[in-house]
């Protein structure tokens, strides 16, 4: 009989002294335990080496049924330990081939992780995204654009054929200030929020993914924010409270807002546009 000598999944990194004994169940309900070095530990579960092989994972990877399990079992863990400590997580599927190797990765990395810890400690990121509906807007563009107010006034008194002209002219330019009105008030979003926050990024205007594995789709609505904020402990309350003041003020002008946390500092833990622990294959286990 063929013994599989298993590989090492890890979901992030923690500090020396962390304590795993409570931790929740990890992928395939399997055990989550600590790989020492130095002043670092990796929190890692033993999976089969046959399941969880590059070509093993590039074959389900695909499917919902088999992905989506284990991105909630990855993100559990992920929670549990910044909530017990702190934790610079990694992404899914991030695997060694032997504690040595990856003893040798947290040695060659130790002053970098160590930087990484330093710049997230006692932090949590939150997400914040806002769409623009656009009908909600144009009911209220007259308070948004002075321009498209100014031409409506100009309608209401005008003679039918320049009333006409008019308001054809306020429906195509209505659109532009739509637009130009969104990302204005998105930028001033972002910039207070950023006050507040330790950090703060401007991710890429792309959907949410839902559980289904499709786009998570806001209905008439569009994209014009998708923050990531780190905010100190001690300053959540305050961060909260700014989010909620903001949705109060710009709800009514057509915005809406999918505010989201505290998580793991999933989008502040990169050196240099690099990841925080690299190996050199992601998805199969190396040396």
């Amino acid at each position: 009989m063929t013994i599989d000598a298993g590989v090492l999944y890890v979901y992030g990194i923690v500090r020396d002294g962390f304590d795993a004994a409570r931790s929740p169940a990890g992928l395939d309900d399997g055990a989550v335990t600590l790989v020492k070095r130095g002043p670092l530990a990796a929190l890692v579960s033993k999976l089969a080496a046959s399941e969880y092989g590059a070509d093993a994972i590039e074959r389900n990877s695909g499917e919902v049924a088999w992905l989506s399990p284990r991105a909630m079992a990855h993100d559990r863990i992920l929670t549990w330990a910044q909530e017990h400590g702190g934790v610079i997580p990694l992404p899914m599927f991030s695997l060694w081939g032997s504690e040595q190797a990856l003893a040798r990765t947290l040695d060659d990395q130790q002053a970098r992780l160590g930087r990484v810890f330093d710049r997230v400690a006692g932090a949590d990121e939150f997400g914040l995204r806002v769409h623009r509906r656009d009908a909600v807007m144009l009911d209220a563009i007259d308070d948004l654009d002075p321009h498209i107010a100014q031409l409506r006034r100009e309608a209401q008194t005008a003679a039918p054929g320049q009333r006409y002209l008019l308001e054809r002219k306020i429906a195509e330019q209505g659109r532009g200030a739509v637009r130009a009105a969104s990302h204005r008030m998105a930028q001033q979003i972002f910039d207070g929020l950023k006050s507040i926050a330790r950090d703060a990024l401007a991710r890429p205007l792309i959907p949410a993914v839902d559980p289904g594995g499709g786009a998570a789709r806001v209905p008439d609505a569009t994209l014009v924010l998708n923050g990531a904020f780190l905010v100190d402990r001690k300053r959540i309350d305050e961060f909260r409270s700014a989010v909620g003041a903001l949705v109060r003020d710009y709800q009514p002008r057509g915005l809406s807002f999918d505010f989201t946390g505290p998580w793991p500092p999933y989008n502040f833990v990169s050196e240099g546009g690099s990841a925080a622990l690299s190996s050199s294959a992601k998805g199969r286990a190396v040396e």
